[in-house]
């Protein structure tokens, strides 16, 4: 049964900007023309500043300030690129409050970059083509939070649900008993209603859903499911979340080598591992 405010709410967000349109058509060819794509953002201020904002972000560790859009594609990648832009948009849309989950906007950005960047590390690695499918998915993958947060604060269970979170330790669970939803099963949503790339909300429908993955979604759901395993709102990269997201893979009969290597990047880079 889904939950009708929060359905509502999704129902109420505007489009994202022509300029965001623009680049999701300009990837839709297949890889962008990088000088084609650094005009798009430049014609858009908000845009310009935003991607500016997140670049400069302490946790990735530059030295000197990043003051152009080409410096940033450069530095970040196309793809990567691509992935801040669409977070960026589709949270100018909301107001952003974490507090039910004990994460403020910075950790949740933060949180975000990092899941992002595993898949990017780990499927260079497995799949070129797919790392460049799977890294926006993986950027936006935390998107639905931020709804799910609103109506928890709005109808004042936030600390009942920040208790239930640290007692149950199962943010899919926890969410459900309070809205009847996960943030995939919102996720899904608003991909639909912005009209995203359709893989993007095929796979929120599948990320938390025991039922069999069709062939075709599989090659997305199964990294995604082993990042957001070693990478969520309560742990990041901990010997134990690791060890889950190693277990997912072995039993789905995937190797663990590049995803190991993979994690100890993001450790050194994120976490001073």
């Amino acid at each position: 049964m889904a939950y009708i405010p929060l359905i509502a709410r999704v129902e109420s967000l505007p489009p994202l900007p022509e300029s965001v349109m623009k680049i999701e058509a300009l990837f839709a060819k297949g890889d962008p023309d990088i000088a084609e794509l650094v005009k798009i953002i430049e014609s858009d201020p908000l845009l310009t500043t935003d991607l500016l904002a997140k670049a400069n972000a302490p946790y990735y560790g530059f030295s000197k300030n990043i003051v152009s859009v080409l410096q940033v594609v450069t530095l970040f990648s196309a793809t990567y690129v691509r992935s801040i832009v669409l977070a960026s948009s589709i949270e100018r849309s909301f107001d952003v409050d974490l507090s039910p989950y004990d994460i403020s906007t910075t950790m949740f950005s933060k949180i975000s970059s990092m899941q992002s960047e595993l898949a990017f590390q780990w499927y260079m690695a497995v799949d070129v083509d797919r790392a460049k499918e799977i890294m926006p998915i993986a950027f936006l993958m935390e998107i639905g939070k931020i709804l799910i947060a609103k109506d928890i604060i709005e109808n004042n269970n936030t600390e009942a649900f920040l208790q239930d979170l640290y007692t149950y330790k199962d943010l899919d669970y926890v969410e459900n008993k309070y809205v009847m939803m996960t943030t995939a099963q919102i996720n899904a949503l608003i991909f639909e209603h912005l009209h995203l790339n359709e893989t993007f909300a095929e796979v929120m429908k599948y990320l938390d859903n025991d039922k069999e993955l069709p062939e075709e979604i599989k090659p997305y759901v199964l990294p995604l499911r082993v990042i957001r395993t070693s990478i969520n709102f309560l742990d990041q990269l901990s010997d134990e979340s690791v060890e889950k997201a190693v277990l997912l893979l072995e039993e789905n009969q995937l190797p663990t080598e590049k995803f190991l290597r993979a994690v100890e990047r993001i450790r050194k880079k994120f976490l001073d591992y």
